[in-house]
């Protein structure tokens, strides 16, 4: 009998690797009915069956040969894959762990099991199981490529990068890790590194590359290279012409720095007239992508628009008009009115959602909105949407009642939407639109029942679902309100309480590279933050005083530098001057450092259109004095608030004239600038540690709902 059941078994073999299933299972039937005990034939079987796509006859098959065999770890652990086959990965898990049980060197099974626990949302339990797999099978390249996937959910990104890495040099063929590879160095900022690791996954995928042309493209945005941006776009959406995500990029990506003021608006006539494609094609978006496609690809935000230094309010509610076509289509869920409930006797409860409850502008700018609201009045819930965490989350976490961490990217946006409906807010307040891309598609929806915007990114987000906008009373001009999409709420002061910062051990030039006897005018914005006006600026100081020296910050990328120094350069040269002794360059530094290089300086240059914020505060922290030109907008006069607070009008400019000249004045009159740094001291309480614009936040929060407001 022995040798009839070997037989049929090798008949069984030979049939399975002819692709003849059936004949197999009619084998492997013979030889079960001639050996009902050998637990390997119901193993096979089951097999089989599982190639047959009859799962449930499989997992009985299997189970049959676990009832022969209790150990049989291997027939465990393909009961296990075909309940995940079947999203039942509860289940799944109970079978990996019973099959890691029997079998604990078993690196498949680890693997599988981290497999199921990441379809669960575990991904902390998911990443010690795949660990375990490479450590038992340093080889398995599918294992570390899982760990590497894990270590990417949970934004350990050094790791992830190393598990990806590890995966190519074990299978350099690997299209999907360059991908994740690429998508992990952006993430780090190493521009460059994900550049060539996208191009790599492009190449290894022609025809079928179109995610990867996207991500690609991104890379190129945030090297500021427009043209390869567009093009990149482009090549996707031959690839796929109905694709959301590619159409967006296509029509409304936006340089980070112009090489002009043609430049600028040759870019903004493209982006007016993508919106108006936009909209034409939102019946062919609906008709071919699936809902949850188009609500992922819907996370979009035009950052760059607002640095254009002119009126973005038609734009961006031209933009926000799509957004709620296409949400009340996809999402309609999202989008319903949320009735006031009566709020008598009871806590308000307020909710906050941002990537940025950290160490950041927004952070320090708004975390007060959330520490020193009055607990006994409201009932405070947090979103936090990004990894990252340090001081100022846990500073958060510990005076909110309800602290969800709701990570946007392995938590789509319908789950981050469903989170904060299911804790029926009175207020949602977003403390910055624009800046994140999942917060301002979020944003478009109706969470709860009053929602709010701050200024952390200071523009209308032109969201009909956004009903008020927080926004300093000291920086706004009188017309504001015709500026936004918004009921402008104006507070007073900085509308903020901010902790004036401590400052570091003083410096001297030479530790930074800084010239001794020249003087030294800080102009610390971002690049993307200094518009083409402000070269003619720049030039007029250093044609005036041939002593001195311009002191910025580089930009992410060499490229977003290179392009901005060109243009500076232009500017220059066609006033008889060399960019060289008359610029330098710092690179990103530590927040001390920049402390530091503020008090080695003479005078910080506040720049047109977009003025400084928590820059501008750094600096009169330190003392240093701040030149300003208000502008037309909120985001061009915030340095202008600040200097009205502390009584120093002699440091605002009328006209771009007396802007140089007020520079010039700081800058080479040592008695002057003196007196005005004593006056910045004396003054300074009156823009720090304010708490009077949260007791009016208060008040507005309860006026809302009718509710007695009993605060000082």
């Amino acid at each position: 009998m022995t040798d009839s059941v070997d037989l049929l078994n090798q008949a069984a073999a030979r049939a399975r690797q002819a692709g003849n299933l059936e004949q197999a299972l009619a084998y492997l039937d013979q030889a079960i009915a001639l050996s009902p005990q050998a637990s390997r034939n119901h193993f096979l079987r089951g097999l089989t069956l599982e190639d047959l796509h009859r799962p449930d006859e499989a997992i009985a098959s299997l189970q049959n040969a676990i009832r022969m065999k209790p150990d049989y770890a291997e027939a465990y652990n393909n009961i296990g894959i075909i309940l995940h086959d079947q999203k039942r990965f509860e289940q799944a898990a109970a079978n990996f762990r019973d099959a890691i049980h029997h079998k604990p060197d078993y690196p498949g099974a680890y693997n599988n099991l981290g497999t199921s626990l990441r379809a669960l949302g575990d991904f902390a339990g998911a990443q010690p199981q795949f660990a375990q797999a490479v450590l038992l099978k340093p080889d398995y390249a599918l294992a570390h490529y899982n760990l590497g996937v894990t270590y990417l959910d949970i934004k350990l990104l050094n790791q992830a990068e190393a598990s990806f890495s590890h995966v190519l040099r074990l299978k350099p063929d690997h299209a999907q890790a360059y991908t994740c590879l690429g998508s992990v160095q952006l993430q780090l900022g190493k521009l460059d590194e994900a550049e060539a690791s996208f191009i790599h996954a492009a190449q290894m995928k022609p025809g079928k590359n179109g995610a990867e042309l996207n991500q690609l493209a991104r890379v190129f945005w945030e090297q500021g290279r427009i043209e390869q941006t567009l093009a990149a776009y482009r090549q996707a959406q031959t690839l796929n012409p109905h694709e959301l995500k590619s159409a967006l990029g296509v029509l409304l990506s936006l340089p980070a720095v112009y090489r002009n003021q043609i430049d600028l608006l040759e870019a903004r006539q493209r982006f007016t007239d993508g919106l108006k494609s936009l909209h034409a094609n939102i019946p062919n978006f609906i008709s071919h992508n699936p809902p949850e496609k188009l609500l992922d690809e819907l996370r979009w935000s035009n950052f760059y628009l607002a640095y254009q230094g002119l009126d973005d309010k038609n734009l961006q509610t031209d933009y926000a008009h799509f957004v709620a076509a296409m949400l009340e289509k996809i999402a309609p869920q999202f989008m319903q009115p949320r009735a006031k409930k009566n709020a008598a006797g009871r806590r308000l409860r307020i909710g906050y959602l941002s990537s940025f409850f950290r160490n950041c502008t927004v952070g320090m700018y708004f975390r007060s909105w959330i520490t020193k609201l009055d607990r006994e009045q409201f009932e405070i819930f947090v979103y936090h949407t990004r990894q990252e965490t340090d001081a100022v989350t846990r500073e958060i976490v510990d005076t909110c009642d309800h602290f969800r961490h709701l990570v946007a990217g392995p938590i789509s946006p319908d789950r981050i939407a469903a989170s904060v409906l299911a804790d029926d807010l009175d207020i949602l307040v977003y403390p910055e639109l624009g800046m994140d891309n999942s917060s301002f598609l979020l944003a478009a929806m109706r969470l709860a029942r009053v929602q709010c915007a701050g200024w952390g990114h200071p523009v209308t987000s032109g969201h009909k679902n956004i009903d008020y906008y927080f926004s300093s009373a000291a920086m706004e001009p009188d017309n504001a309100a015709l500026h936004y999409s918004e009921k402008l709420i104006l507070l007073e002061g900085l509308g903020t309480y901010y902790s004036k910062p401590v400052l570091p051990t003083p410096a001297r030039r030479a530790d930074f590279g800084l010239p001794e006897g020249k003087t030294l005018y800080l102009c610390p914005q971002s690049l993307f933050k200094i518009h083409p006006d402000n070269d003619a600026l720049l030039a007029n100081i250093l044609e005036r005083d041939p002593n001195g020296v311009i002191v910025l910050f580089a930009g992410r990328h060499p490229n977003i530098t290179n392009v901005f120094f060109a243009r500076l350069a232009q500017t220059l040269h066609a006033r008889g001057l060399a960019l060289q002794g008359h610029g330098i360059i710092l690179p990103s530094m530590t927040h001390d450092d920049y402390l530091r290089v503020n008090m080695l300086c003479d005078v910080m240059l506040d720049t047109l259109h977009w003025s400084g914020g928590n820059t501008t505060l750094d600096a009169l922290a330190c003392g240093l004095p701040v030149v300003t030109l208000p502008g037309e907008f909120m985001r061009g006069r915030q340095s202008y608030g600040m200097l009205k607070c502390m009584k120093l009008d002699e440091l605002i400019a009328k006209n771009k004239d007396d802007y140089s000249e007020i520079a010039i004045k700081i800058g080479t009159d040592s008695a002057w600038r003196q007196q005005v740094v004593q006056r910045i001291i004396a003054n300074s309480n009156n823009i720090f540690n304010m708490e009077k614009s949260l007791r009016q936040m208060e008040s507005f929060y309860h006026s809302e709902f009718n509710v007695p407001y009993s605060g000082q």
